[in-house]
């Protein structure tokens, strides 16, 4: 047996062990745990959020800031009050009780490493499971303070000690003798494809995620003056990290699309011309495995620029390239993870749809889509065609997909892609999908 190996089986039987502990408590003492360790990470939000940046280099301080928050106080606030402990739900037929899972094994990203390790604890909790991590080499030593910060909290709220632990020295060996561990109940994994697939070949249920790549479709009758700064806040926050990013807009009508790209402009946007595309295009993908390069993840559009050998102004938000297909012919409709946007423009509602379509098939399928439009049969068309399982209309991406802010949608930093996108479900991952819930079920009266 390797030391990696040894060290992985030491870690599971402590977290067995405060497991059967945590099983013991009830829903309050439960609840002030989780409580406690929201008020902990939102303490240290703007800390974590800094030390992601230097440690990794990807995106920005402030945006990383309101990631942290999200997945601690907003994420708690949807939680709060829910029951998950014993008894959850009851009617006259049917009686729902909750159990936990038990030992839950979770892998997290380079791109949203502390909110991601908060936000997985935090649900992992609330249903009386304990979490052991693997965090990404490039982001351990913040990923690392988030998760200390979140078991001190809760241990001295009153959870068992080691309900919270993480591989110390990271490497593929240990993160795969994690997740294939045999008393590891699930895996919830958020990361690259290879690690996502990995993770559903551990033998184990396991929720992932799978690539964004979303296409926007901005319909003729869409308020251009909510559809294009929505757009840009979506595409730039924390310089394009999340995988719910807009990758590109697709217009059915030149005139619309060409007062479009004016208020693109007019918002802060450097529309590239076909030589500068091509350069983008020669530092921006690893065309070999297929994925953004590591040196644009999350990199300010005038680095971007540089890397490409071309220069724009400071102020610039983001750069927009023009397109010749939405599918894989066209490097720069693939899923970019920058400040860089693809626009399409076709001439009617069925081909700008297809396009859609042609995009999340090849390099998106079931995560997610938007729409602007003020045609609600145009938005229901859009919604019933595209491959995605979240449809947001007239918000924007990034902060429509991940719930909450804008609508109902469970607040989340794991979306789910269901079937289409080799997942296992469709949802917001939140606390629900970590509770093991058992049934009682009443006979029928004659």
């Amino acid at each position: 047996m390797s030391n990696v190996s040894t060290q992985i089986d030491l870690m599971i039987a402590r977290a067995k062990k405060a497991a059967e502990k945590f099983n013991g408590l009830g829903q309050l003492e439960v609840d002030r745990i989780v409580a406690a360790m929201t008020r902990a990470g939102v303490a240290n939000e703007r800390k974590l959020a800094e030390m992601a940046v230097e440690e990794t280099g990807i995106g920005n301080v402030e945006d990383k800031v309101i990631k942290n928050h999200f997945g601690t106080q907003v994420v708690y606030d949807y939680m709060r009050g829910k029951p998950s402990v014993g008894i959850i739900d009851e009617d006259d037929s049917i009686i729902s009780i909750a159990e936990p899972f038990g030992v839950v094994a979770a892998i997290t990203p380079t791109t949203n490493p502390t909110s991601t390790t908060m936000f997985k604890s935090l649900i992992a909790l609330k249903g009386r499971n304990v979490i052991v991590f693997g965090f990404h080499p490039r982001a351990q030593k913040c990923s690392e303070e988030a998760a200390r910060i979140m078991l001190e909290a809760a241990v001295e709220a009153g959870a068992p000690a080691d309900c919270i632990q993480w591989i110390a020295e990271p490497s593929i060996e240990a993160t795969d003798a994690l997740m294939k561990h045999p008393d590891v109940a699930i895996v919830i994994a958020t990361g690259g494809g290879a690690m996502v697939k990995a993770a559903y070949s551990s033998g184990h249920p396991a929720l992932g995620v799978g690539p964004g790549n979303v296409p926007v479709y901005i319909e003729k009758t869409a308020c251009l003056e909510l559809a294009i700064p929505d757009v840009i806040a979506s595409k730039t926050f924390d310089n394009g990290t999340i995988c719910s990013s807009d990758q590109s807009v697709i217009f059915d009508d030149k005139e619309v699309a060409q007062r479009a790209l004016d208020l693109f402009k007019t918002h802060g946007a450097y529309l590239c011309n076909e030589e500068e595309k091509a350069k983008l295009e020669a530092v921006m993908f690893d065309k070999e495995r297929g994925v953004p390069s590591m040196a644009i993840v999350g990199k300010r559009p005038q680095v971007i620029a540089e890397l490409a050998g071309f220069t724009i102004p400071a102020d610039v938000k983001m750069l927009m390239v023009p397109l010749t297909t939405t599918g894989p012919e066209d490097w720069m409709s693939h899923e970019k993870l920058s400040p860089v946007l693809g626009w399409f423009i076709v001439d009617s509602r069925e081909k700008a749809i297809s396009a859609a379509v042609c995009q999340l098939e090849f390099g998106g399928a079931g995560h997610s889509a938007v729409v602007f439009t003020e045609d609600e049969e145009a938005a229901k068309e859009f919604a019933l065609r595209v491959p995605a399982n979240r449809v947001v209309w007239n918000h924007p991406s990034v902060h429509g997909t991940i719930g909450a802010l804008y609508n109902d949608l469970v607040p989340s930093l794991t979306l789910g892609c269901g079937a289409m996108g080799g997942n296992i479900t469709t949802e917001n991952v939140g606390y629900k999908n970590l509770l093991n819930i058992k049934r009682i079920a009443k006979r029928k009266a004659a």
